[in-house]
């Protein structure tokens, strides 16, 4: 009895061992056993130090690789590619230098860390090269002002924080002259007459927009303190001019301009945002009474009175009231009409 389950324990033992030889058999062979696949993936170009470098394309590139290695090792390769490959700048053969360098994509990979660790051949690389640009940042400290385009505030508008860190491309920095941070609030929906505290985003200048996505502002958002006063304002303008709106063939048969003394109309009052109001009374935006002339109306030579059809405003002004007219009408304006000399019967 004791000599049977002796031989069965023996035999169990060889059965196992021989189960972990085979294992290992097959895992060497799997792993030297050189096969090829073409892989699709993405590759992503950095720099070892963002503070102080970039690179262009910022982005992921597309890229198709042949590789040759052990199953094991393409499995991985395959994995890394889909997950995306960084290559670094200054490591291999990527410079860190600034300026416009053609990356030999498979030279790159094939120094890349990870797939020079599995011991892999790189067949072929589409695209074969990579035009990038690497550049220098610049990093400077930077005022924030706040900006309330359509509001009137009672006492100090506080901005937290007062100054942000400011970081962009040395080209860019070079390009724009003084360099601002503006807070903008929209104040449209706020009621007068009470503190308000906004959370706004931080906007540097429009000059700015081609290198964006290079630029950093830190901390990218701040708080505009302040009690608003008004969101809209008025004024009363002495004398808005006259334009006619004239059809092409009216245009050519008759001469039409305003009448004596009606060339402006007086005493306009309009009403909108304090920065559209503003701008006109800095003249920055000329306002005018357009009068439209219907081809009907030019049946003979003499007067005829028209109402303004159109007032030429900034965007949300509105005309509220007219001296001399009452409220709600539109103020007319007499036209004087006069055949050409060279349309005139013979």
């Amino acid at each position: 009895m004791m000599r049977i389950t002796t031989n069965w324990r023996s035999d169990l033992l060889n059965l196992v061992a021989a189960a972990i030889i085979a294992l290992l058999i097959w895992a060497y062979a799997n792993d030297r056993t050189r096969e090829s696949v073409t892989a699709a993936g993405t590759v992503r170009f950095t720099v070892a130090d963002p503070r102080a470098q970039y690179v262009e394309p910022s982005g992921s590139v597309s890229v198709t690789v042949e590789v040759r290695g052990s199953r094991r090792a393409l499995e991985r390769i395959e994995d890394e590619l889909r997950n995306g490959v960084m290559l670094s700048s200054g490591k291999g053969d990527i410079p860190s230098a600034a300026g416009e360098h053609t990356i030999d994509l498979a030279e790159a990979l094939a120094h890349e860390p990870a797939f020079a660790a599995m011991g892999v051949e790189i067949v072929r690389v589409r695209p074969e090269s990579q035009r990038i640009s690497v550049g220098t940042l610049a990093t400077e400290q930077v005022p924030v002002t706040a900006v309330l385009p359509s509001a009137a505030v009672q006492g100090d508008i506080v901005v937290d924080p007062p100054v942000v860190a400011v970081t962009l491309p040395a080209e860019a920095r070079a390009a724009v002259g003084a360099l601002n941070v503006d807070a903008v609030v929209d104040t449209k929906n706020m009621e007068p007459g009470k503190p308000q505290q906004v959370d706004v985003d931080l906007r540097l200048p429009e000059a700015l927009a081609r290198w964006k996505e290079l630029c950093r502002v830190v901390p990218p958002r701040g708080k505009v303190s302040f009690t608003l006063l008004a969101t809209s304002g008025e004024a009363k303008l002495a004398r808005v001019p006259v334009r006619l709106s004239v059809g092409p063939d009216a245009f050519a048969r008759w001469d039409i301009a305003p009448a004596q003394g009606f060339d402006a109309v007086a005493g306009v009052v309009v009403t909108g945002p304090r920065a559209a109001i503003a701008s006109i009374e800095r003249g920055e935006f000329l306002p005018a009474a357009v009068v439209d002339v219907p081809e009907s109306t030019l049946v003979r030579p003499g007067t005829v009175e028209l109402p303004v059809t159109f007032w030429r405003l900034p965007e949300g002004v509105s005309v509220i009231d007219v001296a001399g007219t009452a409220r709600g009408t539109a103020p007319r304006v007499t036209v004087r009409v006069a055949p050409r000399p060279e349309s005139e019967p013979r």
